[in-house]
């Protein structure tokens, strides 16, 4: 009786799948993308991509020219905060653009990521701080350091999205990430100027993809 079982059960799982039920997985996977591509481009999303681009694009360019540029920056992210949360509020009480449990799972996966690369930032920068010579001789280097590490965690979040999503997404993200790390290496003197075109556009260009073709064309 046992043999008849297990034989039973080795033989269903020695099943080939047929090449219609494979279709049918494939098909039900392009649902799926789709659909998310739907929701995500009808989002608030990619208004938020678009405001982050010109943050970082301002505050690059600002950390590029001005001293105590963190100052600057501490303003821009209070403002984006502020921003963010209210396009958050007004997505949840509309009607037409409700964010649905897939999208809180993606913006809650960005929020942790940033939780994660705070935490990274705060255990490579040296404790205490720099001073005297060390901050003259590596205090930009830092600066710089920092500034790659956030724009590659943000091009590794891109990466993944496309590679489950668009492969536009996935290209831009290796994209930005090259130029950014040779930008470290080969344009030091304006590298920030360098990260505020590649990273901050990046964001932008990417939010109004978002919005043009999955909010446009899938519907």
């Amino acid at each position: 009786m046992l043999c008849n079982t297990e034989c039973s059960m080795n033989s269903e799982s020695n099943t080939p799948v047929t090449r219609q039920e494979a279709l049918s997985a494939l098909d039900e996977i392009d649902r799926v993308r789709s659909h998310m591509r739907r929701a995500l481009g009808a989002s608030v999303m990619s208004s938020m991509l678009v405001l982050w681009g010109v943050i970082w694009i301002a505050g690059f360019t600002a950390e590029q020219f001005l001293p105590n540029a963190y100052r600057f920056w501490l303003a821009l992210d209070a403002v984006g905060i502020v921003i963010s949360l209210f396009l958050g509020a007004w997505s949840r009480k509309s009607t037409t653009r409700g964010s649905g449990p897939s999208q809180g799972r993606i913006g809650a996966s960005w929020l942790v990521l940033f939780g994660f690369a705070a935490l990274w930032s705060f255990l490579l920068v040296p404790f205490g701080g720099l001073h005297g010579s060390d901050l003259a001789d590596y205090g930009p280097i830092l600066e710089r350091k920092m500034a790659l590490l956030w724009v590659t965690v943000c091009m590794f979040a891109y990466v993944v999205m496309g590679l489950w999503l668009d492969r536009f997404l996935l290209w831009l993200g290796i994209l930005v990430t090259v130029a950014s790390v040779a930008g470290f290496f080969f344009v030091q003197p304006y590298f920030f100027l360098w990260v505020a075109i590649t990273g901050g556009g990046s964001l932008v260009v990417s939010g109004l993809f978002i919005r043009k073709s999955w909010g446009a064309n899938h519907a």
